[in-house]
């Protein structure tokens, strides 16, 4: 019975990444994106929430649980990020997959023009796909076949597949091994407990000299020789050592995975990971609390500066001013906007003030003016309430 194979379960959480990567932009909660930075509306949908740019401090939360969640991942997993789930593997195996039938039966002269078809057909998916992330799907296509009306977003899709083609078909394997600078940052975040490949000391007399694992390694190194910053984590030089191994009377390995670099040491919180747990749990506790807990509306007031009061007929003066009023809920609103408590003497509102309608996820802005009576001392400051049917929905102070 042959030794179990690390690059089918490779393979296979590569195909799904890849699936999630083309379906996601579809998929929709409550008729809002599940995922997706929405630049039109400014908005960023976190699992069918909608988080406007005037909460940008929740946006970066977002940001910082993804990066203390990935540095975890990092120090738990090692270079299995760089071998597993990294785009820049993930399509460059992908490429190889789809060559590697002509380059098997020795067919050069096949196998060149395929990997380029291969890379261009891939380059135009991930451009496609990055615009789905920032546009809805359909009108992402409606836009590219539009070419008088989105010439620049025509070049901008252009110049991104030009880029993919160029980077699967020049740069390959060239990039992780001397340029990206993750393999030395991960080294830092290196734990007690961190997984890595291991040439297996124990059993080191057992080796062949096959070169199998040197041969099959995409990063041309030799993992006897112990820990390289180079090896990305993938496991094909265990499943080569593995085909060869499993011919022999012993049937073992002579290369596994292994948290730490100690025989028989299994999975441990090392000081690193533990600090890496805490802040992972503590900004997404946050990112809940802050979602959970945001203001459904927002109300903000000032005055137009390029307006000047008017003096109405009556002697009495208007200033004009400007309110901005946002509906974060999922359904249309109506508002109203009137002075808080008891009315300030000679002071009045007038203008657009009531039954102003929001559509769901939306902004308002709006024109009224605050009427200062004739020969009375206007106050120094007054509230103005925004209401959303009898309830309040916000408040600003202004000084009129």
């Amino acid at each position: 019975m042959p030794l179990p194979r690390i690059t089918p379960k490779r393979q296979l959480v590569q195909s799904l990444l890849i699936a999630v990567a083309l379906l996601l932009p579809f998929v929709t909660v409550s008729g809002n994106p599940f995922l997706r930075m929405d630049i039109a509306k400014m908005t960023l949908f976190l699992a069918g929430i909608p988080l406007r740019i005037d909460q940008f401090y929740l946006v970066l939360l977002v940001i910082l649980l993804f990066v203390a969640v990935f540095l975890l991942v990092t120090a738990v997993l090692g270079r299995v990020w760089c071998g597993w789930l990294c785009p820049q593997t993930v399509f460059n195996d992908l490429v190889e997959l789809c060559t590697r039938k002509f380059r098997t039966q020795n067919s050069q002269a096949i196998a060149r023009p395929v990997e380029h078809i291969a890379s261009l057909v891939i380059a135009t998916l991930i451009a496609f796909n990055l615009f789905c992330w920032f546009m809805p799907p359909r009108q992402a296509g409606a836009d590219l076949l539009d070419i008088p009306g989105h010439q620049l977003m025509l070049v901008t899709f252009l110049i991104l597949t030009l880029f993919g083609y160029l980077n699967l078909i020049l740069v390959k394997r060239s990039f992780c091994r001397s340029y990206c600078p993750y393999g030395r940052f991960q080294t830092a975040l290196m734990d007690a407990g961190t997984l890595n490949i291991s040439f297996l000391e124990e059993s080191r007399d057992r080796c062949l000299r096959c070169n199998a694992c040197v041969r099959t390694c995409p990063m041309a190194i030799d993992i006897r020789e112990g820990f390289q910053v180079e090896c990305i984590g993938c496991g094909r030089c265990i499943d080569a050592c593995r085909g060869i191994m499993e011919k022999k009377p012993e049937r073992t390995g002579l290369i596994d995975y292994r948290f730490g670099t100690v025989k028989g040491t299994g999975f441990r919180l090392g000081k690193t990971t533990v600090a890496l747990l805490l802040m992972t749990l503590f900004l997404a506790a946050g990112l809940i609390w802050g979602v959970a807990g945001r203001n459904q509306n927002a109300f903000a007031v000032q005055r137009v500066a390029t307006a000047d009061s008017r003096l109405l007929p009556d002697g009495s003066q208007a200033q004009v001013w400007r309110a901005i009023i946002g509906n974060r809920s999922e359904a249309a609103q109506g508002y109203s906007i009137r002075l808080a408590g008891e009315s300030p003497n000679g002071v009045e509102l007038l203008g657009q003030i009531r039954e102003i309608k929001v559509e769901a996820n939306q902004h308002r802005e709006v024109i009224f003016m605050i009427h200062v009576i004739n020969k009375s001392r206007p106050p120094e400051k007054i509230v103005l309430q925004l209401m959303r049917g009898d309830q309040s929905a916000g408040s600003v102070s202004v000084s009129p």
